[in-house]
């Protein structure tokens, strides 16, 4: 019974994390040796602040890591050195501001200007071109973002079970800036300077709900012709059965709107997929690799 409580307290912060919110097998150029496989830390002075990225050293393309709302580069500790191993790709994680190891800044949020921050980055790393978007969660909306932004670098897109602009308009906006899927907050933010920088970065985050994230979300455009794989959950985390339909529908609904993609269910997961089965990622990563035109 321990362990149950347990579980169920862990699974109520997995939904307010939400957001908060992969011829014949793919290869790329370069694999990169056994002794390569462990990330390197590197914090980037981005102006203000300095962004903690993770790299594994590999070849073309570059696979970029976005972890979920409220999570940092340790989502993908385990998945990471398993893309590079089976890719030969370089691979790159990081801890978005405010998270992990990166610094939290004083400016309120904004999506853009949190985009530009990678951007500038992945520049500095000169990790900036050929790259796979790997989103997952929160991840998969700011790699929307970050396509539409950035078009002309990026070759393909795996959304993992991802928060999205369709889910905001089935459940709608007040609903949700209410529901632990996005901006409900679950600890006391009345005394700010006894919160842990971690919850700061949680209360930066949300902001003011989702209304401003929206208006800049609903301006983007995905990259003409190049190859995506949405993955969606087969497993039920919601606690109504008219959300966990919503959260499924969404995912329908944005394969659908982006030509040739494809709908992948990771039967035998919740929305943890990349934790509870990192081989559906892999295979739609060494699918995307596949299917780009530019290979």
């Amino acid at each position: 019974m321990r362990w149950k409580k347990i579980g169920n307290l862990l699974m109520g912060a997995l939904l307010w994390a939400i957001w908060i919110f992969g011829a014949g097998p793919a290869r790329a150029s370069g694999i990169p040796s056994e002794q390569e496989m462990e990330a390197v830390e590197t914090l980037v002075e981005i102006g203000h602040i300095h962004l903690n990225f993770c790299v594994i050293p590999g070849g073309k393309p570059t696979i970029l890591l976005e972890a979920g709302g409220g999570l940092d580069s340790r989502e993908w500790k385990r998945l990471g050195p398993r893309l590079a191993k089976e890719t030969g790709a370089a691979i790159v994680a990081y801890d978005r501001a405010g998270f992990g190891k990166s610094d939290l800044p004083e400016t309120p949020h904004d999506m853009r200007r949190e985009i530009e921050w990678l951007w500038q980055g992945l520049n500095k790393l000169e990790l900036q071109k050929d790259l796979i978007l790997v989103g997952h969660s929160f991840g998969g909306w700011m790699i929307r973002l970050f396509a539409s932004e950035h078009p002309e670098v990026v070759r393909g897109m795996v959304f993992v079970d991802p928060f999205s602009n369709e889910i905001v308009d089935l459940l709608g906006m007040e609903y949700l800036d209410n529901h632990v899927l996005a901006g409900k907050i679950l600890f006391d933010t009345s005394e700010p300077e006894k919160l842990s920088k971690f919850q700061r970065a949680v209360v930066r985050m949300v902001g003011e709900g989702l209304r401003p994230k929206m208006e800049v979300m609903r301006e983007t455009s995905l990259p003409a012709g190049i190859p995506v794989v949405v993955i969606t959950s087969g497993r039920p985390f919601l606690p109504k059965k008219e959300d966990q339909e919503a959260w499924r529908s969404s995912h329908e609904q944005l394969a659908a709107s982006i030509d040739g993609a494809t709908l992948v269910v990771a039967e035998k997961s919740d929305h943890m997929v990349p934790g509870r089965q990192p081989d559906v990622v892999i295979e739609a990563v060494k699918n995307v690799i596949d299917r780009d035109p530019q290979r």
